[in-house]
């Protein structure tokens, strides 16, 4: 039995100095990108300038992506909210008013995508299209700004 301790302490202690060793040379050679993947989070509606109006009447929006090569589907939860110039309270009206159609525009948008193509876009594409989306169904102004509460994917 001391003999087995003895040989699992020695097994614990190269597996110790080989991941320490692949951590280091993957640092030094500069291989290694840690928060690589991980999403920055955007600025919330309360921090918005004072130039700047948010309109966070959306909601949370929960959608099906489109079946990808595997028939799998991922579900994708986000909570938008948009940024406009100045306090125009017609424009804040129509954003009230059209409020449901610009959350079906954007559950169209993520139910056309698959979550490889969505990863692949990246955030900023997303943003950047939905908000030309949102702005050809705005009459009053324009929206500057797409931001997102939550961005998460389900599997």
């Amino acid at each position: 039995m001391r003999n087995f301790n003895k040989v699992l302490l020695l097994l614990a202690s190269v597996i110790l100095i080989f991941i320490t060793a692949v951590t280091a040379i993957a640092v030094c050679t500069k291989n290694a990108h840690p928060g690589v993947g991980l999403r920055r989070e955007d600025p919330s509606p309360k921090s918005v300038s004072s130039s700047k109006t948010a309109f966070n009447n959306i909601g949370q929006i929960r959608v099906f992506t489109k079946e990808d090569e595997n028939s799998e589907k991922s579900v994708i939860v986000l909570t938008p909210w948009f940024e406009y110039d100045g306090t125009d309270q017609a424009f804040y009206e129509e954003l009230d008013r059209k409020h449901q159609s610009l959350k079906s525009l954007m559950t169209k948008f993520f139910a056309g995508h698959t979550k490889a193509e969505l990863m692949k876009f990246g955030e900023e594409k997303i943003k950047n299209e939905l908000k030309a989306q949102v702005n050809e169904n705005l009459v009053l102004g324009e929206i500057s700004q797409i931001y997102f509460n939550d961005y998460l994917f389900l599997d």
